[in-house]
């Protein structure tokens, strides 16, 4: 399979950074709060020919390392879209057979380089828009596929993301059934007049009738709550919180909203038809509340935003993840970082000319490759100095000094025992401490 054609066309997701300024006051170490990290697909710049041939020559050599490895088919179809989705996502399941049999040639074609047949993947993760609406009979035939084709630790872990709309008891049981670890599903919120705002299409109730019934079957669950919504009171948010914890699951990642212009609630929120979000300042205590809460709860922050309960959260992420999909955005393959193409018909047409469907490729310089090491920083992960040398020649603090300077001096980040990380104070200032590392 070859790498797509340079194409001009930019992508037509557009992350609109809207940011509420502040001049620094109470403590806050920034002016406002960030919501992503850097590196992220919208970084990515378009494939080069250079690019292009550097991407298949490293498919094309054996993996030596025996870190761990992450494998992602994505599915991105949904019953519909939530008024403040801004994800590429398909409703027509007229186009379900003809791009899963596009999704298992791209995977295929991976599977047979060289690179991919020398890995050793610890998870498989189906996501992307919620593949529990595709049929029982296809979501076997995909983890059979996934299996049979590439090296799966016999111990591995299998997640799936679900939505409780179309979780059916039949589903559930067909999920556990087929060694399904983990469901990761998005309630965004217990409340219902909220969800009516968010076009949820089913009540709070429902939903932790789902819950309740996955968990009754063996299967661990992982929710999505989002926070300062529009016409959230701080009272709602912390009743979302205690719903979540008084349910038992597994973990909860918490997301403050992000309004991005073409959603439809950006749209109803810009016409008075839904009331606005709130400052910066309430989101700020928002993330404070659940964080104290969830920890006297036994729930402590992991990952980018999660708070959990179970050990396996707490271990150090993929190094590399390999997938592919529509709207596929997480690739990472050795030094390079991928996305794919997001139009559903171009991916299948990509698919079935022997193309990998990437739209946005980027070749990580060394000097990158240590700013995302240092990255580790903001998904909870302590970053070691005597590895850290190891890989790079030098100590952190002698490539970062004046980042990690300031950030120690402000109380955002600490040395224990050779590693740097997070302290309590730079939490909610994860994301913000990320971007430190790529100031000029």
């Amino acid at each position: 399979m070859q790498l797509p054609l340079i194409s001009k066309n930019e992508p037509s997701i557009r992350r609109v950074f809207i940011k509420v300024y502040y001049s620094k006051h109470n403590g806050w170490p920034y002016n406002h709060i960030e919501h992503w990290p850097p590196m992220t697909y919208k970084d990515r710049g378009l494939p080069t020919p250079e690019k292009i041939l550097n991407f298949i020559e490293l498919l094309n050599t054996e993996n030596n390392d025996n870190q761990s490895k992450e494998l992602q088919p994505w599915l991105p179809f949904c019953e519909g879209k939530c008024s403040f989705c801004y994800f590429t996502i398909n409703c027509e399941k007229d186009y379900v057979i003809p791009y899963i049999l596009a999704l298992k040639k791209v995977l295929n074609s991976y599977s047979k380089t060289n690179y991919v047949r020398s890995s050793i993947f610890n998870e498989l993760y189906i996501g992307g828009g919620s593949p529990s609406v595709i049929s029982n009979e296809e979501i076997v035939d995909l983890l059979e596929f996934c299996r049979a084709n590439f090296n799966l630790n016999s111990d591995h872990i299998t997640k799936f993301t679900a939505c409780t709309t179309n979780l059916s008891l039949e589903k559930i049981k067909t999920l556990s059934s087929n060694n399904i670890s983990q469901l990761d599903i998005g309630i965004q919120t217990f409340n219902d007049s909220i969800r009516k705002n968010l076009l949820i299409r089913d009540s709070g109730r429902d939903a932790k009738e789902k819950l309740r019934l996955a968990k009754k079957n063996g299967l661990q669950i992982s929710i999505d709550l989002l926070y300062n919504l529009p016409g959230q009171t701080l009272d709602q948010w912390l009743d979302d919180i205690k719903q979540a914890i008084e349910l038992e699951v597994e973990s909860v990642d918490c997301y403050p909203l992000d309004l991005y212009p073409d959603t439809t609630l950006a749209k109803k929120i810009s016409t008075g038809e839904i009331p606005p979000i709130n400052n910066q300042e309430i989101e700020l205590k928002m993330y404070l509340e659940a964080y104290k809460i969830f920890k006297n709860n036994g729930y402590h922050p992991t990952c980018h935003n999660r708070f959990s309960r179970i050990r396996e959260d707490f271990r150090k992420p993929a190094s590399e993840v390999i997938g592919t999909g529509a709207g596929f955005f997480m690739g990472h393959i050795n030094r390079f970082l991928y996305s794919d193409e997001e139009d559903i018909q171009k991916y299948i047409l990509a698919a079935e000319n022997d193309i990998f469907p990437i739209a946005r490729l980027t070749n990580l310089s060394k000097e990158d490759e240590m700013r995302k090491a240092m990255m580790l920083i903001y998904i909870r992960v302590p970053v070691n100095r005597t590895s850290f040398k190891r890989e790079f020649g030098k100590f952190p603090e002698q490539m970062f000094p004046r980042t990690l300077e300031k950030l120690s001096k402000e109380g955002l980040i600490e040395v224990q025992n050779g590693n740097i990380q997070l302290t309590e104070k730079g939490d909610p200032w994860r994301f913000n401490i990320a971007w430190e590392f790529f100031n000029k």
